[in-house]
């Protein structure tokens, strides 16, 4: 395999010589400042510009190692102590150098040169997912390696490469995105060896965005299946799922809320469509819940009418097959029943009706109109104040806190107040 270098120079020729020596690179991109008092006369300037730690006098670095001038080039910086500048031009400079040389080794040494250009080599290298090298030896001092005691040697970066790779996980993570979060960094861990820490680290981030990943999918079970490792980091969350798995015992209004937290989750997205369709969902769900439980218990979607008070009947007892209720029927059934949750729904009825209007022309549902923001947040408004008024009515209290948030590895709790 060919082996392109590129190798920051300033302060001593040793090391570059060294690194060249040691690697013997197909091609070199030399990294130097320009000026007077530039590094540049270093690699290829006349009359001796390189010096042994005794002070002789040393031919340039290309005769030194018997480089040819047609296998290096020159990332010139003019302002080599300024940060961005550096970074611009070694970033600029090292992809025209390393395009078209796709199956080659790229190797960054960053020995020589100001910090400053080393700190830009170095962030550009981790970029670019170039291999860094920097060429160690025995010290006199905190200055110089003692002339001789040179050698070239590879740094671990992929430690650091992970963790920056773990940070972008955790925006996704963040953004509901817990299958391409989780999906960003499991690779880590068969790319190569890692500390124990970083491996419990990426074990515990998989677990927990494959974990929220089926809870957002629905999928209840597998979802605490997956995260009961880690339930004495959810709590809130953890409590709520035990609810919708039944393993504890709840209000039976937990999955309208499950719902109405997707929807906030998909809307965060930009996915209002997804978002209202989960809004009218749980709008209904929340009507055919009551219903199943008053006494007697009513189904919904194969109402008895033999189970409604006799002035009722008559209104069902006609309909041919299986007595069906839509969600305003659902609603008006429950009026007519004088049942809290119809009493609260009455005073919100022509405002929440004007709004379904508007969900029912989007393409997920009978039109082929996209639902934006504005029709999302109003549903959402109105479904929250009939929860919040239902629930009050029926003397029901639900937790149902929103799915956490990561930041550096700790889990930050959304700010969603119960809803009584």
């Amino acid at each position: 395999m060919q082996t392109l270098l590129a190798i920051t120079v300033g302060g001593s020729c040793a090391p570059v010589v060294t690194a060249i020596r040691d690697y013997n690179p197909d091609f070199v991109v030399f990294i130097v400042s320009t000026g007077a008092r530039g590094s540049r006369a270093m690699v290829d300037g006349r009359d001796k510009p390189c010096s042994a730690e005794d002070k002789t006098p040393l031919p340039n670095i290309l005769e030194q190692t018997g480089l040819p001038a047609e296998k290096c080039a020159f990332i010139e910086l003019e302002e080599p102590d300024t940060l961005h500048l550096c970074y611009q031009k070694i970033r600029n400079g090292l992809g025209e150098h390393s395009a078209g040389r796709t199956d080659w080794r790229k190797l960054a040494d960053y020995t020589g040169g100001t910090k400053t250009m080393t700190a830009a080599l170095i962030v550009v290298a981790l970029e670019m997912g170039w291999e860094l090298s920097v060429v160690r030896g025995n010290r006199t001092d905190l200055l110089k390696v003692r002339d001789g005691t040179e050698m070239a040697s590879l740094v671990n970066t992929w430690e650091v490469r992970a963790r920056q790779q773990l940070e972008q996980a955790e925006t996704l993570f963040n953004q509901f995105a817990y299958a391409s979060a989780g999906q960003l960094v499991e690779s880590l861990m068969r790319a190569a060896p890692l500390s124990v820490e970083l491996q419990r680290e990426i074990q515990r981030f998989v677990t927990l965005s494959r974990g929220f990943d089926a809870w957002d999918r629905f999928d209840h079970a597998r979802a605490a299946q997956i995260l009961a490792p880690y339930q004495s980091e959810i709590v809130p969350q953890w409590k709520f799922l035990k609810t919708l798995v039944g393993q504890a015992k709840g209000t039976g209004y937990e999955p309208v809320f499950d719902l109405v937290r997707n929807a906030e989750r998909r809307a965060a997205r930009g996915r209002f469509d997804d978002a209202v369709a989960r809004l009218y969902r749980a709008l209904e769900m929340l009507a055919q819940i009551r219903l199943a439980q008053r006494e007697p218990s009513l189904n919904a979607s194969d109402l008895k009418s033999d189970l409604l008070p006799e002035s009722l009947r008559s209104k069902y007892a006609n309909r041919e097959g299986k007595v069906k209720l839509g969600l305003q029927e659902d609603y008006d059934l429950l009026a007519e029943l004088e049942d809290p949750l119809g009493k609260a729904f009455a005073p919100e009825r022509k405002k929440m009706l004007s709004t379904l209007e508007k969900r029912n022309a989007s393409i997920l549902a009978h039109g082929a109109q996209p639902c934006d923001q504005n029709v999302y947040q109003e549903m959402h408004a109105q479904i929250l104040r009939l929860l919040e008024l239902g629930l009050n009515a029926l003397g029901v209290k639900v937790e149902s806190p929103q799915f956490p948030q990561i930041e550096r590895g700790t889990i930050i709790q959304s700010d969603n107040p119960p809803i009584h």
